[in-house]
């Protein structure tokens, strides 16, 4: 069973996610202004956070956890 105290991390997770997603589709032809460089930062930071405690809560409860496809990207 999925670890109910986890799904909001999940969520915000895929949210991010799918922000930057977006961000380097919209950018793959044209450079980042000074600003978007720093919320593309930011969110690559919140993404390692987030990644950080959905591990701890799941060694909390007791679940293995699979970093997922973007561990070796923002780790």
């Amino acid at each position: 069973m999925e670890c109910r105290p986890a799904l909001p991390l999940r969520t915000e997770l895929l949210n991010v996610l799918d922000q930057q997603i977006e961000m380097l589709t919209k950018k793959t032809f044209a450079s980042f202004t000074n600003e978007e460089m720093r919320a593309f930062k930011n969110r690559e930071q919140r993404i390692r956070e987030l990644q950080d405690e959905l591990e701890l809560a799941s060694a909390r409860s007791g679940q293995s956890s699979d970093p997922g496809v973007f561990a070796a990207v923002y780790h």
